[in-house]
């Protein structure tokens, strides 16, 4: 509140006209005409260019008692929200650069502590942003320039923002949400026909029960046509029916159901598929769901996923279900980005599997697509990057090899510190496979091939048969040929113990390494003691704080000093 310096409305706003003064009157008309001949889609996006025009009228900052401007822009959406907006562009990147685009003020209200030096007041305090919004949300923030709440905690202070509005009469706490209806008829061939039936005589009517469900007829041309019809519209036979009631002419609903209703609730159905007297079994339902885990792309959490919530809610208060929320634990995939762009047929940069498990195999291939970046982001994807899961493929392959060949000349009982190199990883693997964090698994694995090569070494049997089992989930073809030549019983999958960690032999070798982006602290991960500048670098990349202040930037040079730090060098 402290840091709004000017108010911006959507052009749609109804108050637009009583806050324009005459000067500003033409310059106002002009943008609101060019802004109702835009895309809605476009003034959605976030990096569009930001324009704006300026009313004329001000308005009062109830915190701060001072009068700010007030402008509108297209980057507001009178849909979201009410359409008009106090704008802080010290700490929103929209505003921000609204604020830098029309020579707006700038005034930081929040920091962190650390960057608050003691000797300076933090109710009047200046602050270099280095040419962005301060968007962070560190554990540590404090409210700056902001009066008599300066100096608190950031969630405290903005608490008690509001508490003293509201004593004022002047602000109350409220949540917005972002939802539209949902429109569920489609004018389309494929979906499920809505079963509705109308009758002259006895107007709307539910299908019969008996009759349910209504089955989409066979017709050899289902495309729409120009009258913008459903394709069942043109097909009598299906159209037209008697009357349940009366017996009369009637006529069938010919929209059918979006398809994103039927594929909201396609998994209480699985269990059940064999009953045909109910959709869903009570007993069967109560066993398998709800849902322990569900992956999916973000491109559907506002359609799918959200329906489905709707769904299983709306079940739920009927007493249909014993649950109200369809997954106990949702996590999203990232893009692939090839050429600098998502990979796309639209975009004309489609990567054809076959040609990469042709050349390399299929095991190379999907342990580097599980290995080049966090998978709840994605990553790029490039040619040159698979040689490095190729080698290390080759690597684990001459270990069996080598370990074979030398059985029985030697104990097969791994050395101590091959032993604690063995359990970390170990627990590093199974802990980042339940996270989906696949990379730093794999960089693991990699870490610790190095260490069972070291120096020329040759690993024994009980230092291999591990490493094939935790293989297994990212190179099944090759896991599965050296489990059976290590003699286990095929197929590993079934008869193959998960190895465990001993925490004790852990303990002595991890280190706690800092993480520095141009040599500021940015987080302090643990690593393995000796683990490669690899292994810590995917570590390192996993880190949320880490990752934000990379920005998407490329790395230029790394500074690694073993167990000791690990400095991300950008551009």
């Amino acid at each position: 509140m402290f840091g709004a310096t000017f108010l911006v409305l959507s052009p749609e706003h109804p108050i637009v006209d009583a806050v324009t003064t005459p000067a500003q009157r033409a310059a106002v008309d002009a943008y609101r005409e060019a802004t109702a001949a835009q895309d809605l889609t476009e003034r959605r996006k976030v990096e569009k260019s930001k324009t704006g025009v300026f009313t004329g009228g001000s308005a009062l900052n109830p915190a701060t008692g001072q009068t700010i401007p007030i402008w509108i822009a297209d980057y507001v959406l009178m849909e979201y929200g009410t359409g008009a907006i106090m704008s802080v562009p010290a700490h929103d990147q929209r505003d921000f650069e609204f604020a830098t685009q029309f020579g707006l003020p700038i005034l930081p209200v929040v920091a962190p502590r650390s960057a608050v030096s003691a000797a300076k007041d933090p109710a009047s305090i200046e602050f270099d942003l280095g040419g962005e919004a301060f968007v962070e949300h560190t554990p540590d923030e404090i409210l700056v320039n902001s009066g008599r709440f300066s100096g608190l905690a950031a969630e405290e202070g903005g608490r008690a923002i509001v508490d003293w509005l509201s004593e004022r009469e002047l602000a109350e706490f409220a949540v917005n949400y972002r939802l539209h209806d949902w429109c569920i008829s489609r004018q389309r061939y494929w979906g499920p026909p809505i079963p509705v039936i109308y009758c002259e005589t006895c107007g709307t009517l539910p299908v019969p029960e008996e009759e349910l469900p209504v089955v989409l007829p066979y017709v050899e041309d289902f495309r729409p046509d120009v009258g913008g019809v459903s394709p069942l519209a043109r097909v009598e036979e299906f159209f037209r029916m008697p009357c349940p009631t009366c017996g009369g002419e009637a006529r069938r609903e010919t929209d059918v159901s979006d398809t994103f209703l039927d594929s909201a609730w396609y998994f209480l159905r699985y269990p059940s598929t064999e009953f045909d007297d109910r959709p869903f079994d009570a007993a069967r339902t109560r066993r398998w769901l709800p849902l322990e885990s569900y992956i999916g792309g973000e491109e559907h959490s506002v359609l799918h996923l959200l329906y489905s919530r709707f769904i299983v809610m709306v079940l739920h208060d009927l007493g249909l279900l014993e649950f109200e929320e369809p997954y106990k634990r949702f996590r999203k995939h990232g893009l692939l980005i090839r050429d600098g762009a998502k990979i796309s047929k639209s975009r004309g940069n489609v990567v054809l599997p076959d040609d990469y498990i042709e050349r390399y195999g299929a095991d190379t291939f999907r342990t580097y697509l599980m290995f080049l970046g966090p998978y709840q982001e994605g990553g790029d994807f490039r040619d040159r990057g698979i040689a490095g899961p190729e080698r290390f493929l080759y690597r684990v392959w001459d270990s069996v090899s080598a370990a074979l060949a030398g059985a029985g000349s030697g104990p097969d009982a791994p050395e101590p510190p091959v032993e604690r190199a063995l359990h970390r990883t170990i627990k590093k693997v199974t802990e980042d496979l339940e996270g989906l964090a696949y990379n730093t698994a794999i960089a693991a694995l990699m870490d610790y091939v190095n260490v069972i090569r070291a120096e020329g070494r040759t690993p024994r049997l009980e230092e291999v048969r591990p490493l094939v089992i935790m293989l297994a989930p990212f190179a099944p073809h090759i896991a599965e040929e050296l489990w059976e030549r290590l003699g286990g019983e095929s197929s590993l999958f079934d008869h193959a113990e998960w190895p465990s960690h001993d925490p004790a032999l852990i303990e002595e070798a991890e280190v706690e390494l800092p993480v520095q982006v141009n040599g500021k602290l940015r987080a302090t991960i643990r690593v393995g003691r000796g683990a490669t500048e690899e292994a810590v670098q995917a570590v390192a990349l996993e880190d949320e704080n880490v990752r934000r202040h990379l920005r998407d930037a490329a790395i230029r040079k790394v500074v690694y000093v073993p167990d000791r730090l690990i400095n991300l060098v950008v551009g």
